[in-house]
């Protein structure tokens, strides 16, 4: 009998010290994580944003570049720049001689 007793106060000991997740502590817990992820969320989205901008603006300058050695290759090739070339040919066949 004596045990009993000894056992079933040690069981309400046990029973009375423990920390129960109940569905408030449980909801404000999981009210944490979301915040957290959602703070990271909006970081994160910024980061993506800036990283977009940059490459935009790196596409941009890329695609002037491009532009201008187009029309650059365009006019060395055409009538302009065959003359030059001949021009070019004639001074350094004079200067050779």
């Amino acid at each position: 009998m004596e045990q009993a007793l000894t056992l079933a106060e040690a069981m309400d000991g046990v029973i009375e010290k423990a920390q129960f997740v109940t569905i408030p502590i449980l909801d404000a817990r999981l009210a944490t994580v979301n915040a957290r992820i959602d703070a990271l969320e909006v970081k994160l989205g910024a980061r993506i944003d800036s990283v977009e901008l940059k490459l935009d603006a790196k596409f941009e300058r890329w695609t002037i570049r491009m532009i201008i050695a187009m029309v650059l290759s365009q006019t060395a090739t055409g009538p302009i720049g065959m003359h030059v070339f001949e021009s070019m040919k004639q001074v350094i066949a004079t200067v050779s001689h």
